[in-house]
């Protein structure tokens, strides 16, 4: 057995077993945890089950377990595969290319038999729940409240929900699976993109937003007003309840501040659309 590296909401455990006959074979345990804000077990397995006979890069589900009976909460038991969700510094580009086009390529996809999941199609009226408070960050509040934004008209597509670098398994440079598909749902496939954009930003900055937008652009269209609403609706959510993420004191005060970096530069752009 082997602890895997992973989010909060879930315990994950690698498991090399061995039948009756001597046959080898590893499987991967996620145990939905006190933490757990996602999809129930039996509905994550389904979702895994219609993604991977559809044809998206995921781990093959196999079982899992609602009784609290084995192990002390629900868990998911899917098949290993090897790799790391690890980005090289100096091969960055490459990655942020490769993710923005499996991003696409997943909002492309067509899965018919998709459990009942959420829709998801407005930032508002969420996002004015998650801003900070605050004298300074009245004006954009008000602002916000008061801007008439259009509804979504676009194509609803699969959403992943947490699509980020720890959720993505490298082999040789290249995606072998997307993992943790506790969050997924349908609706406005810019919530995706602006969750991948500010977990980008988390690690290498404010260009490697830009780089990701501007590859998953060559494959689907972004509307910039959408996308900065979702950006703040994802960055104010983050900074909101990240104390839950049991970060370290130096991380959380790294990605609270560029948290709130993309609510102001996003909250700018509106104003900037607002005056053309």
């Amino acid at each position: 057995m082997e602890v895997l590296r992973g989010g909060v909401s879930a315990d994950t455990h690698r498991l090399d077993l061995m039948d009756r006959d001597g046959n080898e074979r590893s499987v991967v345990i996620r145990e939905q945890g006190k933490n757990h804000s996602g999809h129930p077990a039996e509905m994550e397995h389904d979702i895994l089950k219609s993604l991977y006979v559809s044809g998206v890069s995921v781990p093959r589900p196999l079982a899992f377990d609602t009784s609290c009976t084995v192990l002390s909460y629900p868990y998911v038991i899917i098949a290993f595969i090897g790799g790391s969700t690890r980005i090289p510094e100096g091969e960055k580009s490459h990655y942020i290319d490769a993710m923005a086009a499996t991003l696409a390529s997943i909002h492309q996809a067509n899965v018919p038999t998709l459990p009942d999941v959420s829709l998801r199609t407005e930032p508002l009226p969420e996002l004015l729940d998650y801003l900070p408070k605050g004298e300074e960050w009245e004006g954009l509040s008000q602002y916000l409240s008061a801007r008439k934004v259009k509804q979504f008209s676009g194509e609803v597509t699969l959403l992943h929900g947490d699509f980020w670098p720890e959720n993505i398994l490298w082999q040789h440079g290249a995606i072998a699976a997307v993992l943790d598909w506790e969050d997924a749902a349908v609706g406005d496939p810019l919530s995706d993109v602006a969750i991948a954009r500010v977990e980008l930003r988390y690690l290498f900055g404010a260009p490697a937003m830009t780089r990701f937008s501007a590859a998953y652009a060559k494959y689907r269209a972004i509307d910039v007003e959408r996308l900065a609403l979702w950006q703040i609706y994802v960055a104010a959510a983050a900074q909101k309840y990240m104390n839950l993420w049991g970060l370290e004191p130096a991380s959380e005060s790294h990605k609270r501040q560029q948290a709130l970096l993309s609510i102001k530069e996003a909250g700018r752009l509106l104003l900037a659309l607002d005056a053309k």
